[in-house]
């Protein structure tokens, strides 16, 4: 038997068109559609309008046409459009059979990255035009930045490359003064010449490292990315990456990302006002409500939210039915407990009256009196009372746990450098350093485990300047019974303040079980589908501000698939055309 299927001839002339080539109910008729009924120029587009000198430029609606294909295609670097070009359909009838080379289509999405997310929001106006929306499920994902961990240094990694270039160089020193002793290097050794070329590259590398380390102190940073500077080292399900902690506002009668947040925040702590802000200043007066993790608890956070009309629905920890807050009290005059706009609402908290959109929200609410620690003066910058690195140093050995807080760092008796970890509740900040801790002498002393860690943790408060160590015996240092007080204190001016009596209201928020428990089925599927079906797991942008353009081609791209599936072709073509 012949197969079914035979097929024609190559050298055969066949009569066609592009549009003939091309599904009826195609999503490049959907993009193309769209991208004709928006005006490009409103929007902040370049060249929109040809210029008549120089080589003529592509129509921006063409590049926005192909980008928006291939995001939702997983057809995204430039290279891989341009090929898309000469030997995808639906591309050639989108563009008319023109074939932009790698560099201009590139330099399109660079240069506009900032108006993209009006395109996205363009959109997302268009097909919701008509459809109810609920309310907003706010999560986070990371993406990989383009920025390998390599080029990524913590101010506590360049401290372990520096001491172990430091301790190469004094070998490398140590072999060449060897190597001028003896006549000839002996057999399987290296010679001088290569010893000094490794000495010399050696010593560039610790200047470099040592630059960065200076400037990370100097601007107070904790972490540099050389690739790109705005990219910061995160904790993903695959471990530790160099990663951008992007959040989305999905709606959940829709499921459409409704509104989104580029930010390099390692944590989503306080992040659903910002990410939900937009959405309410487009409701106007209409009170909103968002659910989002456990993540997401903060209680600045959450009263901002109440102040802007959005109640936040944070899920609760375990054996906790609602939320103690407390903001300043403010005195009022005549109230309007019926109104829904920011200042009414705002008003209403900071007076100790619940607002009538709240009232199944928020209960108990009362105004109290507190005592609250004024300061009398500007808050003075503590100064170490040691002169040099050296003195900090000898003190640490001392049995001494010495802060220095012109550079934010602490020495420990084991002769180590303690770095930033943390800023804790209470205004005090934890140092550790968990690689340091490995090889330290006095490790199974200092060390006592708590919180399942094997490194030391150490808190100082912000006018603390050393600590004594527990561990430490007398007979282990010289001097040890001599100096027992410390000399940080003796010239060091303690801050003047007073207690002064404030009114504060405080109040319980109680969330809703019921939208909570739907949170993971409406935010999660959306970066399934981007990361997985659509391939955009990373951004090939850099920079906070393109990455964020960028992230706006991959929610279209998502929202284009959801609006296949809720509406038909004909439906969908009316809406973006409308």
């Amino acid at each position: 038997m012949p197969y079914i299927v035979k097929p024609i001839n190559r050298n055969q002339a066949v009569i066609n068109t592009l549009d003939s080539m091309v599904e009826w109910d195609s999503i490049a008729r959907v993009i193309d559609c769209f991208v004709d009924h928006i005006d490009l120029k409103e929007m902040g587009f370049e060249k929109t309008e040809p210029s008549f000198e120089g080589r003529p430029c592509y129509d921006p609606q063409s590049m926005l046409k192909l980008y928006l294909y291939g995001y939702r295609n997983n057809i995204r670097s430039s290279r891989k459009l341009e090929a898309a070009c000469v030997t995808n359909i639906e591309v050639m009838w989108m563009l008319g059979g023109l074939r932009p080379d790698f560099r201009t289509i590139s330099d399109f999405r660079k240069d506009n990255a900032d108006n993209l997310k009006e395109v996205f929001k363009e959109f997302l106006k268009r097909v919701t035009v008509d459809l109810e929306t609920g309310y907003v499920s706010i999560d986070g994902s990371k993406f990989k930045a383009w920025n390998g961990k390599d080029s990524n240094f913590t101010i506590m990694k360049l401290d372990d490359r520096i001491k172990w270039l430091e301790d190469h160089t004094q070998e490398y020193l140590r072999l060449i003064e060897e190597a001028d002793k003896e006549e000839e290097a002996a057999s399987g050794t290296l010679t001088r010449e290569e010893l000094e070329a490794k000495l010399k590259e050696a010593e560039e590398r610790l200047e470099k490292y040592r630059s960065y380390r200076e400037l990370m102190e100097k601007e107070n940073h904790t972490q540099i990315s050389l690739t790109d500077a705005d990219a910061r080292l995160m904790k993903n399900k695959n471990g530790m990456d160099v990663s951008y902690n992007v959040q989305t506002a999905v709606d959940s009668e829709t499921h459409l990302i409704m509104d989104y947040l580029a930010t390099n925040q390692a944590t989503d702590h306080g992040l659903i006002a910002p990410t939900a802000e937009s959405i309410k200043q487009e409701a106007g007066d209409r009170i909103i409500e968002a659910v989002a993790d456990k993540g997401y608890e903060q209680a600045e956070d959450m009263v901002s939210c109440l102040e802007k009309g959005i109640i936040p629905n944070v899920i609760l920890p375990d054996g906790q039915d609602t939320y103690e807050l407390e903001i300043e009290y403010e005195e009022a005059g005549e109230l309007n407990t019926a109104g829904t706009n920011a200042e009414e609402l705002k008003r209403c908290i900071h007076a100790g009256v619940v607002p009538e959109a709240y009232a199944d929200v928020i209960e108990g609410m009362e105004v109290a009196e507190v005592r609250r620690k004024v300061s009398d003066g500007p808050e003075q910058k503590v100064e170490s009372p040691y002169g040099t690195e050296e003195e900090m140093k000898n003190r640490a050995g001392e049995g001494y746990f010495v802060r220095d807080p012109e550079r934010d760092l602490v020495y420990c008796p084991g002769g180590e450098i303690l770095r930033r970890k943390s800023i804790k509740k209470n205004g005090a900040t934890r140092y550790a350093n968990r690689q340091a801790c490995k090889g330290c002498p006095y490790r199974d002393k200092c060390v006592n485990g708590k919180g399942n860690t094997n490194w030391k943790e150490t808190d100082f408060g912000k006018d603390s300047l050393e600590k004594k160590a527990k561990w430490w015996k007398p007979e282990e240092a010289e001097n040890s019974e001599e100096e027992t007080e410390k000399p940080g204190k003796k010239n060091q001016k303690k801050a003047k303040y007073h207690f002064e009596k404030k009114k504060v209201v405080r109040f319980k928020l109680r969330p809703d079980r019921e939208k909570m428990n739907q949170r993971m089925c409406i935010s999660e599927h959306p970066f399934g589908t981007i990361k997985r079906a659509m391939g955009a797991a990373c951004f090939l942008l850099k920079g906070k501000q393109k990455v964020g353009g960028e992230f706006a081609l991959m929610a279209m791209g998502y929202n284009l698939s959801r609006a296949c599936n809720m509406f038909s072709f004909e439906e969908l073509m009316a809406l973006v055309a409308a």
